[in-house]
């Protein structure tokens, strides 16, 4: 199990770590460039892409569940065609309802966000077709293809982006060409090798869209919940507080968004398949095994990065910003902390998912973006940024509560509480070293890049002195390094 779960989440890791470290490359460079005004403008025109490209992912994941079924009945070609129909029409529909809104509030915008909010439709345009397009390829697990254009879209847009920034005398709007040319670039190639021989059908698609409807809807539903939860403050912050806000809280959330949620990324990618192969094909005892072990697993490796991260907020906000975003670096420990809830109740939301019980993940969500929809707009107006990220860590606890109660009563299974205590007293052992140090020395890359080693060696002695690592990981881990020519 730990072989296969590890394989796939080597396989997975290009295609997660290429955004996270251009999401790391990207803070310092649009902070350097532009005001946090600027910045707070970006942020809100790529939030409103997530949400356009958020509707249209019904198809996306209709892909995964539907690809297989179609495969074996020898109808891929119809298959394709319904799903590119549907696609295009959901993005002409979406677009014609954006650009209404957009007029109607253009009063209410200034000049610039409403000029790079035009800018954004051409970006869901071609983000849409690309998510889709690259779906396709996840159902065919053609892995290496998904993470080789998903490093392609990081590296492309930001280097096209920033060329037309420094080079070519662009504003914040660069940025954003970017993103329509890096993507534009590759999808000749992509439509290519997702849709092989693809040939249009005049196929009636009804059918097949109704099928995928019935699916993908309510997890649409639900990960626009999932926004809600994430991103909907920075709205509320512009509203109430200005773009200037907007930049400092989008700057310090990005640093805990490229990391903390680059793991529970994934687990979630890497675990997920492994968890429907072993409930289909060995039943209720071998599926409450492996959650258990790999809830552990995600235990030991994000609760270790949240402290760690917690402590080094101030010295990593002062290497990667300037000085107008530096006391953003409050919000990290709580935006840390929420993302590996957020992670933690994605392992129980697996019994759910085993009894085919997503409609109540959809409530659950929707629950509690209501709530941080309710109390960003109760306190944000008077407290600012800092009360947009105890929001979100308020209610990405709210709802890790949820998910439990209601996964327990359709799927039990025995919660690590032991690695918990060991793990948790590992990383205060990291942090008790960390901290006193990390006070004294003045903040730079050198002693950054000494303090992270130090935190993983400190945290790592100590869950081997408390007996955390098991015999059977003792013997992997040095197989793996055997393997991969690594000496001890």
């Amino acid at each position: 199990m730990i072989q296969k779960f590890t394989k796939d989440l080597f396989k997975y890791l290009p295609s997660m770590i290429a955004p996270a470290i251009i999401g790391f490359i990207t803070v310092p460079i649009i902070t350097h460039l532009f005001s946090p005004g600027d910045y707070g403008n970006y942020v809100l025109v790529r939030s409103t892409v997530s949400i356009l490209t958020i509707i249209v992912g019904w198809l996306s994941m209709s892909i995964i569940r539907f690809y297989p079924v179609y495969e074996r009945d020898k109808q891929l070609q119809e298959f394709y065609c319904s799903v590119i129909k549907w696609l295009l029409v959901s993005v002409l529909i979406l677009i014609v309802i954006f650009a209404s809104i957009l007029i109607l509030i253009k009063d209410h915008l200034t000049e610039q966000l409403y000029s790079l909010m035009l800018i954004g439709l051409p970006i869901f345009i071609f983000s849409s077709i690309f998510t889709v397009l690259q779906h396709f390829l996840r159902a065919k697990r053609q892995v290496g293809l998904y993470s080789s254009f998903s490093v392609w879209k990081s590296v492309a847009t930001l280097s096209i982006g920033i060329a037309l920034v420094i080079r070519f005398g662009f504003g914040i709007e660069g940025l954003l060409w970017g993103s329509v040319l890096g993507i534009a670039i590759a999808l000749p190639l992509l439509w290519k090798l997702a849709l092989e021989k693809f040939t249009w059908k005049t196929n009636n698609s009804l059918p097949v869209a109704r099928v995928m409807a019935k699916y993908g809807f309510p997890l649409m539903v639900g990960n626009l919940a999932a926004w809600i939860l994430s991103l909907s403050d920075r709205y509320i912050l512009e509203l109430y507080r200005g773009s200037q806000e907007v930049g400092i809280y989008s700057a310090s959330y990005a640093i805990s968004e490229k990391s903390i949620l680059l793991l529970t990324s994934l687990f979630i990618m890497a675990s997920r398949p492994i968890g429907m192969i072993i409930w289909e094909k060995e039943g209720r005892e071998k599926s409450q095994e492996y959650l258990s072990k790999i809830t552990r697993y995600y235990i030991g490796f994000c609760l270790p990065a949240v402290v760690g991260l917690s402590i080094l907020a101030r010295p990593v906000i002062s290497i990667l910003t300037v000085p107008e975003y530096y006391q953003g670096f409050r919000i990290i420990p709580l935006v840390a902390l929420g993302g590996f809830f957020l992670g933690l109740q994605q392992r129980f939301q697996l019994g759910l998912i085993f009894q085919k019980r997503t409609n109540l993940i959809m409530m659950s969500i929707l629950l509690s973006g209501l709530i941080n929809l309710v109390l960003n707009i109760m306190l944000v107006p008077r407290y600012g940024y800092m009360a947009a990220a105890l929001t979100t860590f308020v209610s990405y606890m709210v709802l890790l509560f949820l998910i439990i109660v209601i996964s327990r009563r359709f799927f039990l299974w025995e919660f690590p509480f032991k690695s918990l205590g060991k793990i948790s007293l590992a990383s205060i052992v990291m942090a008790a070293i960390l901290y006193p140090l990390v006070k004294m020395l003045t903040p730079s890359l050198l002693n950054l890049l000494l303090a992270i080693p130090l935190g993983i060696v400190v945290y790592g002695i100590s869950i081997l002195l408390l007996g955390e690592v098991r015999n059977g990981e003792k013997l992997f881990v040095k197989q793996f390094l055997k393997k991969h020519g690594i000496k001890k």
